[in-house]
């Protein structure tokens, strides 16, 4: 009997043995982004934009997309294949609108990638361009706005959900139209991360964008949100910046106390509810005694 333990112990020793040695090692490495966008501004009112997304890192990423906003224009390019370690992927881009107002706009650069995994990953660059701002008068904001973001707490049992609290106030004697463009890091996702509002002279405006973060992710990432609006012929731009925060706080001892505040709650009104009914019975069992 012990003999045939060590035999199997041995066999089970040299089977991960050569499962060990036969197997390649996996080593994903790192992907280190790296853009770089140069924008030129031309007589005739053309924008010129140049990007370059380097890879800095030792993997590969796979799948690469750039995109391009500026206000309420997007161009999307993805057909640019895999950036290897070393190399870098070149995008040129040309914007013209006659109609485009002055003043001071945000271009912002997604790109977005996999790793060999599949696994998705964002990158973000920003870019101020200011546009024909010497043929208008004063650029004056009209707008006031802060942002609040949340913090989840992993320990908790709606730990995945948050909402980013935005606020607006216009103090402009004309309705403001503005538009806000939320980029979130990794694992963080918003519902309806593009949002348009309308604001009436002195009106404020509250609102709440629900925001839901993946189960895998632990600690938090710097956020950016674009703001934009056009009053008086002139366009105001906004770059908001903050930081998405994550914590593990355990909330188990709250929820017994309030578990268990509902459980005798329950548990009083069952006492209250036997007992009225034993009392209704009780009588009625006592002249039936009597009848006998």
């Amino acid at each position: 009997m012990m003999k045939q333990i060590i035999d199997d112990t041995l066999l089970f020793a040299v089977v991960i043995l050569l499962v060990l040695c036969l197997s390649d090692p996996v080593f994903s490495g790192i992907i280190r982004t790296k853009i770089v966008c140069r924008h030129t501004v031309d007589r005739t009112g053309k924008v010129g934009i140049e990007v370059e997304v380097k890879n800095a890192g030792d993997a590969t990423a796979y799948n690469v997309v750039v995109s391009i906003f500026l206000a309420d224009w997007a161009q999307v390019y993805d057909n640019l294949g895999d950036n290897k370690p070393g190399g870098q992927i070149r995008v040129r881009s040309r914007f013209y609108n006659p109609d485009l107002n002055p003043g001071r706009y945000t271009l912002a650069i997604r790109v977005s990638f996999e790793e060999q995994s599949g696994r998705a990953h964002r990158a973000y660059h920003f870019s101020r361009i200011s546009y024909r701002l010497d043929r208008k008068g004063a650029y004056k904001p009209a707008l006031s706005f802060r942002l609040e973001p949340p913090v989840f707490n992993t320990k908790a049992f709606f730990g995945h959900k948050g909402k980013l609290k935005l606020f607006l106030e216009n103090s402009h004697a004309r309705r403001i139209s503005p538009s806000i463009f939320l980029c979130l890091p990794d694992g963080f996702r918003a519902y309806e991360p593009n949002r348009y509002y309308q604001l009436g002279p002195g009106e404020e405006r509250t609102d709440m964008i629900p925001i839901t973060m993946d189960r895998s992710v632990r600690k938090g990432g710097v956020y950016h949100a674009v703001l934009w609006y056009e009053v008086n012929g002139l366009h105001y731009s906004e770059l908001i910046k903050g930081r998405i925060g994550v914590e593990e706080r355990p909330v188990y001892f709250t929820w017994y106390l309030v578990l268990s505040t509902v459980c005798l709650v329950l548990l009083s009104v069952v006492v209250y509810y036997l007992n009225r009914r034993e009392k209704r019975i009780s009588p009625q069992a006592q002249r039936g005694d009597r009848d006998v």
